[in-house]
């Protein structure tokens, strides 16, 4: 006879709420939707068509994926809770936010480096305002594509017009985040890192 562990019995219940959360039924559901009119509209070998090369991307971006989840683990793995909550968390303020701008300028690559990373970030102990700052500096601030792409497109004058007037939004964009309401679930993990915070605090040889 299998005896399930109360720690068997909670992975397999968070990993049947990541394979089955909102955002999957969203995008499974759009999905369906845009497959139907698809049949609709183009017959049945468009989406046969569509179907196969979704298949060979896939294949593509499967290994990256695996890959740049793998890495930012080992990242979030490597870097102590404690470091994250103290420079990212809640607490950080102002200067977890200017960090996580400055860090998401000088990240490389493209979507498959930095939001495996953000989403380890978050679990981890970053707080809301400053993913947000980190993804709004990465899209809008990212050095790689100002010294790629625009510079040798639209010349040092307009790339630093263009760099001064997108500085402020990360800023922005975090401040707004930190207003916006926040669910259950968020409110949860807030209170559980809080926790760990005042453990550490009271034995610092606790800290991970």
């Amino acid at each position: 006879m299998t005896v399930e562990t109360k720690s068997f019995r909670r992975d397999r219940l968070d990993l049947r709420a990541a394979l089955f959360d909102t955002s999957v039924l969203v995008l499974a559901g759009l999905a369906l939707v845009a497959g139907a009119a698809c049949w609709w509209i183009a017959g049945p070998d468009a989406v046969a068509d569509s179907l196969y090369k979704d298949v060979f991307m896939f294949l593509d971006l499967a290994p990256k994926m695996a890959i740049a989840f793998f890495v930012a683990a080992l990242v979030t793995a490597l870097v102590p809770r404690a470091f994250i909550a103290k420079w990212l968390g809640e607490k950080a303020g102002f200067k977890g936010v200017a960090l996580a701008t400055g860090i998401g300028a000088v990240t490389p690559g493209g979507p498959m480096i930095s939001f495996p990373l953000v989403s380890s970030l978050s679990k981890a102990g970053a707080s809301r305002s400053t993913v947000i700052a980190y993804l709004t500096s990465w899209e809008t601030l990212g050095f790689q594509r100002i010294l790629i792409w625009e510079i040798p497109l639209l010349g040092i004058e307009y790339t630093v017009m263009r760099f001064i007037g997108s500085l402020p939004l990360p800023f922005v964009a975090a401040l707004v985040a930190d207003y916006l309401p926040r669910n259950e679930e968020e409110k949860r993990l807030i209170a559980v890192a809080q926790a760990k915070e005042e453990d550490n605090a009271k034995d610092p040889q606790a800290k991970s």
